[in-house]
């Protein structure tokens, strides 16, 4: 069956179409603090306390709740403690059982300074199992699949039995830090409860927001909607001497998407529901595929406020949703309209840009994260508010089922005339540099596609001679051509986390990574790429030759039928082209990366940041290696028969 026909199959499933994420971001204060100044709204006295009384909520009820602060010094390391808690999300709903770090959600914000190495120890005192409801919705034929599952409330859908049961596994991985393997929270070394993760993290990097996260193995995804998750900054002098806004005015954004269950009466419970669409292929096969909530919270409140004054203010803004992005846009209340060029981004994953962008809006995929500056000044005495963004759709408007509330927060601006010295700085980092495809040494292609069942996959590539020995077409062989014109064959050396790994390097090495997304032409696939331990920039982004009508691959036979094409560029947003750890590789396109990974060594590993992608197999392990070591090992490898390549999938 051709490429064409397939897609066609798949299109008419409705698989694809809910495949990625929609691109529309020493000192511990109490935990006990977290809830001051929370507004409580009068509930319906129904059944008494604790018991739900509301079938909605009301925006912008309750104020932005700002994470405790851990700043560790010394030598001696500091216990995190993984521990349970029931945290009001909003003042209509009964309190939510969480798994949180310190009790906190998200956990505190720990700072750090560059080169000063923290060691952290990460407790798990976790009890019971998994507070986090979960159910699947079954793809329905006809309307959008994806609306049923992103409605509010269960909506008469059983529970999930194998969810309800997970015990306490947790693993934490600091994400776009640089440490040893040992440290990096890897998927499979996670701990029960009583066991603890010692971790050395060097922040031997340029000022930035990481995050730290839950990582294990399965699970990565319920663990993180359950509130394992929190920001980490690394301060530097170059960021010191900005004298960018700070202390009150620095103020941590972290956006996700959730869902509630509701009782027999419709009533939201405030236990959080991990409500996700189940496609079933022809074979009969099934998929847990996207989810997305229909409520956004932002720091563990949903809709919140801030009251703000007519000066500059700095967030440090965080996509941790599970796959949902954003495209974030400033709205004047009054009048609905957007503000034009009211955020400026000065920063992205990795730190700093070389100088400030200035944006209307901003997109946001899951894992990246966005340095914003907004001067309020200009907006004395307005209620402005931050929204998602459709592309298509009105600022503002909802689309059922996909994003019914496109509301995230509102700001509250002061009438009173403050003084403030900050002034917009026309350069950020003397030190940035931009990079070339030039400057890689070694090179890596990825192809993330689908199945015959149309399920997504992520397929390691590696590159062979177009011989008599490699039949074209046939499964798990790729051709690609670049747009200098060069065409290259590829065979699919792994599709599974559990196959050995094919990637070794070593530290230091400056490599050029292609991820190609090739999967039915048109559906609203976007697979937010992370490897660990590197920072990249993004050297191009391809449109590729997939149209209505044909597909270069075919997704029952595994391989391509003719070679997928770069056709055309298409743009880098300045705001993207700084130093990143997550890129963007939206379908029928290729993204190539150069960047330069770290002095750490062991086994760490790349993959699509939907969590629900990543759990289900779109992850690899990659092994660095001194380079002493690695390349004794490679010829370790060579003199193997068959020069030491795996057995290919399939094949």
């Amino acid at each position: 069956m051709k490429g064409s026909t397939m897609a066609g199959q798949i299109s008419r499933r409705g698989l694809l179409g809910a495949a990625g994420a929609l691109t529309a971001t020493a000192a511990l204060i109490p935990a006990t603090d977290l809830l001051a100044g929370v507004a409580e709204a009068e509930a319906e006295p129904i059944g008494g306390p604790g018991v739900p009384s509301f079938r909605g909520l009301t925006p912008f009820l309750d104020k932005l709740r700002i994470p405790p602060v851990l700043r560790p010094s010394g030598d001696r390391p500091v216990e995190v403690r993984l521990m349970n808690a029931s945290i009001r999300l909003h003042s209509q709903l009964p309190k939510t059982p969480l798994w949180t770090y310190e009790g906190s959600y998200p956990g505190p914000t720990i700072e750090v300074k560059r080169g000063r190495a923290s060691r952290i120890v990460w407790t798990n005192t976790l009890t019971g199992t998994m507070p986090v409801s979960a159910a699947l919705v079954p793809m329905s034929a006809g309307n959008n699949p994806l609306i049923p599952a992103g409605l509010p409330g269960r909506g008469g859908v059983p529970a999930r039995t194998d969810i309800a049961s997970i015990t306490p596994w947790t693993v934490t991985h600091l994400h776009g830090g640089f440490q040893h393997a040992g440290s990096d929270g890897y998927a499979e070394n996670a701990v029960t409860p009583g066991g603890s993760q010692l971790s050395e993290y060097t922040n031997d990097q340029a000022a930035t927001q990481l995050f730290y996260h839950d990582h294990a193995m399965d699970i990565t995804a319920v663990n993180v909607m359950a509130g394992l998750l929190g920001n980490y900054l690394v301060r530097d002098t170059e960021e010191a001497a900005l004298d960018l806004p700070s202390g009150r005015y620095e103020i941590p954004l972290t956006i996700t998407d959730v869902n509630f269950d509701t009782d027999d009466s419709g009533r939201l419970t405030g236990v959080l529901l991990a409500k996700r669409l189940q496609a079933t292929a022809p074979s009969g096969a099934t998929s847990k595929l996207l989810f997305l909530g229909p409520y956004t919270m932002v720091n563990g409140v949903v809709w919140p406020y801030l009251d703000v004054e007519a000066r500059w203010y700095r967030f440090r803004t965080l996509n941790a949703s599970n796959g949902r992005g954003y495209v974030l846009a400033l709205v004047d209340e009054a009048t609905g309209a957007v503000i034009p060029n009211a955020l400026q981004v000065i920063g992205n994953d990795g730190g700093l840009l070389d100088k400030p962008v200035a944006v209307s809006e901003l997109p946001i995929t899951s894992a990246e994260r966005y340095d914003v500056l907004i001067d309020f000044s200009k907006l004395r005495g307005k209620r402005v508010k931050l929204v998602n963004v459709l592309p298509g759709v009105p600022a503002g408007v909802p689309v059922p089922g996909l994003m019914p509330y496109p509301d995230v927060m509102r700001f509250v601006v002061g009438s009173k005339q403050v003084r403030d010295g900050f002034t917009l700085p026309q350069t950020l980092s003397s030190r940035f540099v931009r990079v070339k495809a030039e400057d890689a040494t070694r090179e890596r292609f990825v192809l993330t596609t689908v199945n015959a069942d149309g399920m997504p996959e992520l397929w390691e590539l590696t590159e062979v001679a177009a011989t008599a020995s490699v039949k074209i077409p046939s499964a798990g062989v790729v051709q690609f051509t670049d747009a200098s014109g060069t065409t290259r064959t590829f065979q699919r050396s792994a599709n599974r986390f559990e196959q050995e790994a094919t990637i070794y390097t070593s530290p230091g090495a400056w490599e050029k990574w292609t991820f190609i997304s090739d999967a039915a032409y048109g559906a609203p696939i976007l697979h937010p790429m992370h490897i660990h331990l590197i920072n990249f920039q993004i050297v191009s982004r391809q449109a590729l030759n997939v149209t209505p009508t044909f597909n270069p691959m075919d997704f029952v036979l595994g391989g391509t039928t003719q070679p997928i094409r770069a056709v055309a560029p298409l743009p880098i947003a300045p705001y993207e082209s700084g130093w990143k750890d997550v890129v963007s590789v939206p379908n029928n396109t290729a993204v190539t990366v150069v960047g330069q990974f770290g002095q750490q060594t062991g086994r760490f590993m790349y993959h699509c940041h939907i969590l629900d992608h990543e759990d289900d197999g779109m992850m690899r392990p990659m092994m660095l290696m001194p380079p002493a070591v690695l390349a004794y090992h490679e010829a370790k490898m060579a003199a193997m028969p068959g020069g030491g390549m795996p057995p290919m999938p399939g094949m």
